[in-house]
């Protein structure tokens, strides 16, 4: 099942059947919809328009899909017909990462590539609906812009990337899940499942990185400062002293969170791979830019913080 199908937006839809019945109405109640006859006209004329065009359409379906607006479910679907295009885009970005690396937080899926992809529509599509109603008609424009980008920021949050997480819940976003169970799942001769030996190190290793600080033991030996815990020390450092802005740290996060989920890295960029094709091409989509951008404004943070690092450290001479 597709993103639409998951919303229930096939040709066969009830409620576009709705939408194509309610048009004139709106068009009569609203001129700006009058650029087209029919509904079934709009996905095609979209395209072919500028933004500023294509965007007051928009803004004039998310009035009516509002509930502070119209509270028009039809219309609603309408909105998110036109929107399917860019969720379809997202959830095929998603599809590209290893179940395991999606999924942190998230629901448990079931072996096999099928349902993986259907939980990612299935996410994309509640996520899309959610800001197809939530839109804030009243100061906001760029509906699709806004609306696309607000429907991966809350599947990347759901999913359980640890900068999205961040920005909304801290503490959920330094936990770490060893392993799930509902209740009823252990019986008495599960017990060993407990021990040392039988918990799934390969999930918690690769937690590590996003949570580093929940499986620290407070004994003599983890005194030193892990690695991530200087990369983040360094980071915030440079924040305050204006070596870096917010943004370059978030993007350089970013590179490394990904640059640890590739294997192989081509490291003819240098910066240990940090900036390779492939680690640019994952990191784009999270942040909204391109990767030709990605690498730029990488390498200029890179070369500031190797300039401003032995202040940091106390290596000046």
């Amino acid at each position: 099942m597709s993103v639409g199908d998951q919303l229930g937006l096939d040709d066969n839809s009830e409620l576009l059947d709705q939408a194509r019945q309610k048009w004139p109405a709106w068009v009569a109640a609203d001129p700006r919809l009058g650029v087209v006859e029919r509904f079934d006209d709009l996905r095609a004329w979209l395209p072919s328009v500028d933004s500023a065009a294509s965007d007051e359409v928009l803004l004039a379906l998310a009035m009516l899909a509002a509930p502070d607006g119209g509270d028009d479910i039809a219309a609603a679907a309408a909105l998110a017909k036109c929107l399917l295009p860019g969720a379809c885009r997202l959830a095929g970005w998603l599809s590209t990462l290893p179940p395991r690396e999606v999924f942190r937080d998230s629901q448990p899926v079931a072996a096999g590539s099928w349902s993986a992809v259907e939980r990612i529509d299935e996410l994309v599509a509640s996520q899309l609906w959610i800001e197809v109603r939530t839109f804030k008609w009243r100061r906001l424009r760029k509906v699709a812009a806004n609306i696309l980008i607000n429907t991966r920021v809350g599947v990347l949050r759901e999913v359980g990337d640890f900068f999205h997480v961040s920005r909304a819940d801290r503490t959920w976003a330094n936990t770490t899940l060893v392993e799930s169970f509902s209740s009823g799942d252990l019986t008495d001769g599960d017990a060993s499942a407990w021990s040392a030996a039988a918990m799934p190190t390969e999930r918690v290793a690769g937690a590590l990185f996003h949570r580093p600080e929940i499986l620290a033991d407070a004994g003599p030996e983890h005194e030193e400062p892990s690695a991530t815990e200087e990369l983040l020390e360094l980071l915030a450092w440079a924040c305050e002293n204006q070596v870096i802005s917010p943004a370059d740290r978030y993007l350089l996060l970013c590179l490394v969170d990904e640059a640890d989920r590739v294997e192989t890295r081509n490291l003819a960029r240098g910066y240990g791979g940090l900036l390779s094709n492939e680690v640019s091409s994952r990191v784009a989509p999270r942040v909204g830019v391109s990767e030709a951008t990605v690498r730029r404004h990488g390498s200029r943070s890179m070369r500031a913080l190797a300039a401003a690092a032995p202040r940091k450290f106390g290596h000046d001479e």
